[in-house]
């Protein structure tokens, strides 16, 4: 049951990085235009999410706790800072 749950959290992580690589240079949440600092950003958290992502579909099968652990704890960690971070980019586009 944990492995599948652990594969399911590397799927989630996986999408959402996919989600952020792809929008790093448009239509990213409501900015049609992204500036090319915050392309980089999202670029760096999708790479740490794919690296916890692989961690977690390691741990999926490899019984350590320490690992299933260490891509919770990275995941959730990435996702916070990153929601923390997002609203001094989102400004209004100016027309």
């Amino acid at each position: 049951m944990l492995t599948v749950i652990m594969l399911v959290y590397a799927f989630v992580l996986v999408a959402l990085a996919g989600y952020l690589y792809t929008h790093r240079q448009h239509d990213f949440l409501t900015l049609k235009t992204v500036p090319e600092k915050l392309g980089q950003t999202l670029a760096t958290y999708a790479t740490v999410l794919i690296i916890a992502a692989l961690v977690a579909a390691i741990g999926a099968f490899v019984a350590l706790t320490w690992l299933r652990v260490t891509a919770l704890v990275l995941g959730a960690i990435t996702v916070g800072i990153l929601g923390l971070n997002l609203p001094k980019y989102i400004t209004p586009d100016q027309d």
